[in-house]
């Protein structure tokens, strides 16, 4: 029998998570038994028609956020019992760690963990993979002080930057291996971590045989450009809508589509107005892959301006570039984290400073008005992600490490005491 791996996110499936989707998606074709644990339940009905093909089973976490329900309070305070009385010490050891650690209490990841710990023993899980070092991985360390389970984390971009740093050493030290999406990030963490836990450079991977160019059915004499991220500060729309604020000022004719959604969807809207660019700028909300792919079909470049925000909040690589230089896109972005490890500029696209609205369209304007510059940069650009971010290739490593992580599940002793009163002091 294969063993059985979880895999523990904070929301799943999530739209603007499809590296995650795509990774597990992968595992399984090359033989992983999985099953996934999603602390939330997601808030979008909309959902990539490849969630319906995961053969993983979910358990949703109960949870007491956003809103306090008895009925999950119960099923959480239920497991943490039958963990008492399986191994009163054990869960005596497990209390005394979150109540000595140094991090904001939230005695929510407390239950939380318990329950995963008491699911984990259920299901004979033999190994823990959490995305994200922060919540997901928090989690994951409570479950180990339960279980000794062993558990890897992969950490992406807000979760590495805005995390403590001492408790991230501490969760790394206690993973079999970490996982991180660009070598910028891997340097970062090393310069963090005092453990010898190995912290290897994973890749996003992308199926390329689903990004591929489509010969355009007509041609355009306005040119398209195509922008996708969420509405958040560090994806940099507002530099992007600055830059066509000054294409549209030397007269150049273009259009200019963004597909998204989140927080600042407003403040966007806003802007676009007070800088009259309603004719030139089309917002698109929420879409599926499939349905972006559509839009990459008709677009003649991509932008996106990402940065650094002042919190240090940055992306990795975000996988629209990916996705965009698979279908022979030329693409336009920042110098920042590990987005130079996939974009050459000049040689496979164009990186302008983060935060510099002359720069981008001034990059903007030389492939508007250079159609034999945006396929050469595109041909090239695609040939980058062949070579380097296939899906097969960097998820079997993924596999490879994890299936050298897997232990024996820990098998509950049988005592019996009193949790009420544990469980006060912990909240309290």
């Amino acid at each position: 029998m294969r063993p059985l791996i979880g895999f523990l996110l904070k929301t799943y499936p999530k739209l603007s998570e499809t590296f995650i989707l795509n990774e597990i998606l992968e595992l399984e074709r090359q033989g992983l038994n999985l099953h996934i644990f999603s602390l939330r339940q997601p808030p979008e009905r909309c959902t990539h028609p490849g969630v319906a093909t995961v053969k993983a089973p979910i358990t949703y976490l109960p949870s007491l956020l956003p809103e306090f329900d008895p009925a999950q309070e119960k099923k959480l305070l239920d497991a943490h019992l039958d963990l008492f009385h399986q191994d009163g010490s054990t869960y005596l050891k497990a209390l005394k760690f979150y109540m000595s650690r140094p991090e904001k209490r939230r005695f929510h990841e407390f239950l939380q963990g318990g329950y995963l710990a008491w699911k984990l023993k259920t299901l004979g899980i033999t190994h823990l993979h959490a995305h994200f070092a922060n919540v997901p991985t928090a989690t994951a360390e409570i479950a180990q002080a339960f279980t000794g389970l062993s558990y890897s984390i992969t950490a992406h971009a807000k979760d590495i930057y805005l995390s403590n740093h001492d408790a991230l050493n501490r969760r790394m030290a206690k993973a079999e291996f970490v996982l991180t999406c660009t070598d910028y990030n891997r340097h970062y963490l090393e310069q963090i971590s005092t453990s010898r836990t190995p912290i290897h450079l994973a890749y996003h991977g992308l199926d390329v045989g689903r990004f591929t160019p489509a010969p355009k059915t007509q041609t355009s004499d306005v040119p398209l450009i195509l922008s996708v991220g969420r509405f958040c500060e560090k994806k940099g729309f507002p530099y992007l809508l600055k830059a066509c604020h000054i294409l549209k000022q030397v007269g150049l004719s273009f259009r200019c589509v963004i597909v998204g959604y989140g927080p600042l969807e407003n403040s966007i809207r806003q802007q676009i107005n007070d800088l009259e660019l309603n004719e030139h700028i089309t917002l698109v909300g929420k879409l599926t892959q499939d349905q972006l792919i559509e839009y990459y079909q008709q677009a003649d470049m991509f932008v996106l301006p990402c940065l650094v925000t002042d919190d240090g909040d940055r992306d990795g690589i975000p996988n629209v570039l990916l996705e965009a230089m698979s279908m022979e896109l030329p693409v336009v972005s920042t110098n920042i984290s590990g987005i130079s490890e996939l974009v050459q500029s000049n040689e496979n696209g164009v990186l302008v400073p983060e935060k510099d609205a002359l720069s981008l369209a001034q990059a903007l304007e030389a492939l508007v008005r250079q159609p034999d510059l945006r396929t050469t940069l595109g041909k090239a650009g695609r040939l980058t992600v062949l070579d380097k971010f296939g899906l097969s290739r960097n998820v079997g490593a993924v596999k490879d490490w994890l299936l050298q992580a897997i232990k024996e599940p820990m098998r509950p002793q049988i005592q019996a005491s009193v949790l009420g009163d544990l469980l006060k002091l912990a909240a309290s």
